[in-house]
This record gives structure tokens, C-alpha cells and sequence, in this order.
């Protein structure tokens, strides 16, 4: 009777449009008590008609980012460097601008035909040429681009296609083959015509100027000379070229560590965007666990770190920074000689040229000089191109050769002899001895090694000192590869045809 007065109180539908009416009844029905019947009709109906909380109502954080178009633009802007963001800008500039003086108008990119395109432009690459007051002609009596100029400028137009949402490739599909028969045609007319110039490399400091470099880093304690030299060192040691590298360093950026025989040396923490290495989809893993090993002098490049760091602001986000005016006057009066703002990115141009001009060199050297300078370097010592790759982060053995492309001074010398002697075999031709210079500090000055000699049966002697062979023969030819190089840890055998 309890259980029927009860229902009562609650109208029908409660029970028949929800769910629960249906639950509580077969609950009540296989109850023993009516208070407990009760009380579980009273609660399951109660339940029923509390209003339902709205999730928008919780304060829940979100998972994911959420993003404007204008955001989700700029990160699909990121995918191009600035640099190279200006050369295709300039390269969509030249065609257009060729356009307006050929036909009066623009070229309209977004519509035009493939076909009609390929035409424009096999007319585009037989026709262009720099301007009388462009600077890259200033130094160059030619009236032509740099064969490197022409394919950068078709890789502008290419991606520009590509950032329009054109569907073509200029470079490669087969509807522009005539456009780069055109510019085929091109070149190779240029260098029949002597109007091709050779590639300007950056040069490679001489063993010279590096002691002068190497002698003004070292001459003195005080803000400007540290930062310059833990700069110096860091190009060197890490290979890199010396101005979109620094940038991305901070004071966190180095590992103070050992090696497994206890070996100290620092690493970088993270990785850094170089023009080889961008990051993308398409990228590999960047080679890792470079490292600056500690010389144990006064001039140790670990060393020099730590103090640059001991040196520097607390508060400081980036590893180069504006120097303490007072500690510039007065440096053992301060502790602190680097404020916590950073050094502007066209300042590190400066750097190397300071650096040159005011050790006394020969010429004014640029940051890149010293990625060349490194990369000839390992060569000449022998390391095998695997591991000049792994120093200087390149992906293919043709972009290293670049880089060693010059004989030093010295090689030339021994070329030129090695050449007389098939024209004046006659003639008695000496060849100079190699010299090397410390990239990182003063070189130190070493008695040479005991000379020894070795007798063959055929009569001819090597004569082994400081690491060079070389040898006495009446074959001059078979002399100058002997002459010419260096051998270290080796063992020689010897056969000899003479009768």
C-alpha cells in the first residue's frame, strides 16, 4: 500500500520516459521491505530529475592547440628561409619585369597554360642579363649571369609555382624540355664565347694568417677578445658557418662531459638549423655529438667557454651578447663583462673581418672562410671524406670536393716541380717541406724526429723524416708521389725487379 501512495507522487510519465522508471520497478518488485523500496524509488526518481550539467560549463583544458588561418599561414611560411624567401622574390621580379619590357604586361602565373609558359620562358633564359649596375656585374666585365645565377633563378621561378598551388615543375616535367634546351643552349654558348666565369669560392685562410688570427686571441684578457675567440672557436670546432649557427645558441646550448678514457669535452645540447640542414618531412637526423675536446693549455677552447659563460648575465637568453661598458674599460673589476641582450644577427658578419683586420692578415676574411679553411684542413691531414662529412653535416661526397679544391702552396710548388722534371729530368729540382699550422692555438715549436734510412736491394734509399717520405731515384716520376706525401703508422714493403 506504502509502494502504491508513493507512486502516486510522481506522474506517469516520469516513469515511462525514462529509462530508470523501468529499473526501479523490477527492483521494487524483487524487494523483501517495503522501506527499502521506498527509499530506492525516492532516490532513482530524485537522480531522474536532476538537470542534466552541461560539459561546456566544466573548465576542462584543451588537448590541442587551436590555431587562426593567419597562424596556420605563418607556419607554412616557415618552410622557406628568409634568404631564400628574397631570392624568389627576386627571380619572379626579373621574369616579370622581362615580361613588361617584351610584351607590355605581366605574366599572369596562376592561368597561364604550361605550354604557352614553356615558350615564355625558352625565350626568358636566352635573353636575360644583369643590369650594367647590378653588383654581381660591378666586378665582372661579362654581360651575363653566373651559370649558378641562371639556376637559381629557374629554382625562384620553380618555387614560386609551387607556393601558387600550380601542379608543374618547370625543372623537370617533360612540357618545359624545350625551355631547358633553351637554357642548355645557353650556357654552353657563354662558354664557348669565354663568358662564363668560374665559380668564386671562399677563400681558405693561409697557414700565416692563422698564426696571426691564433696570436691575437690569445694576446690578452678582456671582454672583446674573449668573445672573439670563443666565437673563433666554435666555427672551428663545430665547422659551421659562423652566422645562422651562433644565433641559435643560448647558454644552456653546451654539455660539459667525458669520454669513456676521461677526456673532457663539450657537446651541443640540441640541435641547429644550418642552410643543409632545415628540419622538414624530408629531413634526416642532423650528425650529432660534435665535439670540442679540451687541450689541457692556457689557450684551451673548453676553457675559454666556461669563462665566456662564468662572464655572462644570469638572465641572458643568448650565448653572444652586448658587452658591459665598464667592464670593457676595467675587466677585473667586474664579474659580469656580458649583458643580457644578444648581439644583432648582422653584427656576427663583422666578427671575422674585425678579427682579420686587427691580428694584421693579409686580407679581410670572412665567417665561411673558416668553414673552408676547417674542411681543407681535415683533408690535407688525411681523414677520409665519411668523416669530413660527419664534421661538416654535408650529405654527399661532390659537396665536400668543393670544398677541397685548393692545393696549398706548397702542394702547387711540388706540382710545378714534379713537372719539371719530365721537361729537365736532368735538372736537380728540390721540393719545400710541408707546413702545418694549429687551427685552434699558437703552434709549438718541436725538434724534428731522427732521420733513418732504409736500403732496398735495387740500391735506391728512403730517407723517413718528420712522418715524409722521401726518396732518391733516378725515376723522377716515381719520386714525386713519395715526395708529395705523408705517411703515419705504416708499414712498408718493398719489391724490387732488377736483375
Amino acid at each position: 500500500m506504502a509502494v502504491r501512495l508513493l507512486l502516486e507522487d510522481f506522474d506517469e510519465g516520469d516513469l515511462n520516459d525514462s529509462a530508470a522508471g523501468a529499473d526501479t520497478l523490477m527492483e521494487i518488485s524483487a524487494s523483501t521491505s517495503n522501506d527499502e523500496a521506498l527509499r530506492e524509488i525516492a532516490k532513482a526518481l530524485a537522480e531522474e530529475n536532476q538537470p542534466s550539467i552541461s560539459t561546456s560549463t566544466k573548465s576542462k583544458p584543451k588537448r590541442f592547440k587551436s590555431l587562426t588561418e593567419v597562424d596556420l599561414k605563418e607556419i607554412e611560411d616557415n618552410r622557406h628561409a628568409k634568404s631564400t624567401k628574397r631570392k624568389t622574390k627576386w627571380g619572379v621580379n626579373l621574369l616579370q619585369e622581362w615580361s613588361r619590357e617584351k610584351f607590355g604586361q605581366e605574366i599572369d602565373l596562376h592561368t597561364i597554360s604550361p605550354e604557352n609558359l614553356n615558350n615564355n620562358l625558352r625565350h626568358f633564359y636566352a635573353e636575360i642579363q644583369p643590369k650594367p649596375s647590378e653588383k654581381e656585374n660591378q666586378e665582372e666585365t661579362s654581360s651575363e649571369y653566373h651559370k649558378n645565377t641562371i639556376k637559381g633563378i629557374r629554382s625562384a621561378l620553380n618555387r614560386h609555382l609551387n607556393d601558387i598551388g600550380r601542379n608543374i615543375d618547370i625543372v623537370k616535367d617533360k612540357e618545359f624540355k624545350q625551355a631547358n634546351a633553351a637554357l642548355q643552349g645557353k650556357l654552353k654558348q657563354n662558354m664557348q664565347l669565354g663568358l662564363s666565369k668560374p665559380t668564386q669560392h671562399k677563400a681558405v685562410i693561409s697557414p700565416a694568417d692563422l698564426q696571426k688570427i691564433s696570436t691575437y686571441l690569445t694576446s690578452g684578457v678582456n671582454p672583446v677578445l674573449l668573445r672573439y675567440r670563443v666565437w673563433f672557436d666554435l666555427s672551428i670546432h663545430f665547422v659551421s658557418r659562423g652566422l645562422e649557427f651562433h644565433q641559435q645558441l643560448n647558454p644552456q646550448s653546451f654539455l660539459f662531459l667525458e669520454d669513456d678514457n676521461g677526456n673532457e669535452y663539450v657537446a651541443l645540447s640540441h640541435e641547429t638549423k644550418q642552410k643543409n640542414w632545415q628540419g622538414g618531412l624530408s629531413n634526416q637526423e642532423a650528425p650529432q655529438d660534435k665535439r670540442m675536446y679540451a687541450t689541457g693549455e692556457p689557450t684551451c677552447p673548453v676553457l675559454s667557454l666556461k669563462s665566456f659563460l662564468r662572464h655572462t648575465d644570469t638572465q641572458a637568453d643568448a650565448l653572444f651578447n652586448h658587452i658591459v661598458k665598464d667592464a670593457s674599460v676595467s675587466p677585473q673589476l667586474h664579474d659580469t663583462w656580458y649583458m643580457a641582450k644578444p648581439v644583432k644577427p648582422y653584427q656576427f658578419t663583422k666578427f671575422m673581418p674585425d678579427i682579420s683586420r686587427n691580428a694584421g692578415c693579409t686580407r679581410n676574411y670572412t665567417a665561411h672562410c673558416l668553414r673552408a679553411t676547417t674542411i681543407q684542413a681535415l683533408n690535407d691531414d688525411g681523414f677520409e671524406i665519411r668523416h669530413i662529412m660527419f664534421m661538416s653535416g654535408h650529405r654527399n661526397e661532390a659537396s665536400v670536393r668543393s670544398y677541397n679544391r685548393e692545393c696549398s702552396t706548397e702542394q702547387k710548388h711540388s706540382l710545378s716541380k714534379a713537372l719539371a722534371r719530365v721537361s729537365r729530368p736532368e735538372a736537380n729540382h728540390s721540393v719545400p717541406q710541408r707546413r702545418t699550422t694549429n687551427l685552434s692555438g699558437p703552434t709549438s715549436t718541436a725538434p724534428a724526429p731522427p732521420t733513418s734510412a732504409m736500403e732496398t736491394s735495387d740500391g735506391n734509399t728512403f730517407n723517413i723524416n718528420n712522418n715524409t717520405l722521401n726518396r732518391n731515384s733516378s725515376n723522377s716520376l716515381y719520386a714525386s708521389f713519395i715526395n708529395n706525401s705523408s705517411f703515419n703508422n705504416c708499414t712498408f714493403n718493398f719489391a724490387s725487379n732488377s736483375q
